[in-house]
């Protein structure tokens, strides 16, 4: 794995304030549970799979609609899942990987498509605790654990027009980051290696056909087991865990000016959340409260300014 160096001054400049409203508390998510995964889709934000607190993993699948300020409940997952990486493109939401509820990673892709759910093509490895990010018509799953609980050290592409999963470079080895993207590249945010003492800085970009990823300005605070989604030229981090407890620190990364500014803190911090962006705002939902398996249904949106 290769990752190129942006030496930049802004290191070193002390993190600005943004201009942002308070969060907004929005309609409880139906079922709590934890290490769920969120994703936009239209005019909507699904929320799907996640722990319970009985520790079963969930085939759940619920929509939100900001507009109305309300959820319904869409089909089932095929198979109960956590830990795993969705991607909304058009009207079609992919689902893939993600940990059962033995605690093994997966190879599973899935696309639900018109109210039915259909299976794709496997992953050419299993991935858990990744992340899922669309690009030059391409989904790049970055990060994660592979088979034998390894960490991942190549990206695997999913190319929507033909079908065809590729291997491609990935970013540094590291579970439990955030991965989004915006305006045909891929970013890759915090994450660990291991437990909640091991928790990383690192911010890196890829742009699909690349040989490498792109080192970027470190997060101002490490983070594991975050959320992240871009809007309005803003990659935006938010929760996490840690060993003193879940991280209420939201930042987001202006990149047309390469520096990191700080939003409102989460009203209620939380750890392995569904996180999305629409209408202008950042949508965090479900997780768990406190580090470990706790779960919650709270959701909460910030508007973000452009």
């Amino acid at each position: 794995m290769r990752v190129a160096c942006v030496a930049l001054a802004l290191v070193l400049v002390p993190l600005a304030a943004a201009a942002s409203s308070a969060w907004e508390t929005r309609a409880e998510l139906p079922l709590p549970r934890t290490e769920v995964v969120a994703a936009t889709v239209g005019s909507e934000i699904v929320v799907l799979g996640g722990l319970t607190l009985e520790r079963s993993a969930s085939k759940r699948v619920d929509a939100y609609s900001p507009a109305r300020n309300s959820w319904r409940r869409l089909p089932d997952l095929p198979i109960g899942v956590h830990h795993s990486m969705a991607v909304g493109v058009g009207a079609r939401l992919y689902v893939l990987g993600g940990y059962t509820v033995a605690g093994m990673p997966l190879r599973s892709a899935f696309v639900l498509e018109r109210a039915r759910w259909r299976s794709l093509p496997r992953m050419p490895f299993p991935r858990a605790a990744a992340g899922a990010g669309l690009a030059g018509g391409k989904i790049v799953v970055a990060g994660g654990v592979t088979a034998a609980g390894r960490l991942a050290r190549n990206a695997l592409a999913f190319d929507v027009r033909t079908g065809r999963w590729s291997i491609v470079v990935g970013p540094t080895a590291r579970e439990h980051l955030g991965v989004t993207s915006l305006a045909g590249t891929v970013y890759a945010i915090g994450g660990r290696t291991s437990g909640l003492d091991t928790n990383l800085l690192h911010f890196e970009s890829y742009r699909p056909g690349g040989k490498r990823w792109t080192r970027l300005s470190p997060v101002p605070d490490s983070r594991g087991g975050t959320g992240a989604a871009a809007l309005l030229g803003h990659v935006v981090s938010a929760g996490g865990e840690e060993p003193a407890g879940t991280i209420a620190e939201v930042l987001g990364y202006r990149v047309a000016e390469r520096r990191w500014v700080r939003f409102d803190d989460l009203a209620t911090p939380r750890h392995g959340i569904g996180m999305a962006a629409l209408d202008g705002r950042v949508f965090v939902i479900g997780g768990g409260p406190e580090p470990g398996l706790t779960v919650s249904s709270a959701n909460e949106a910030l508007r973000i300014g452009g």
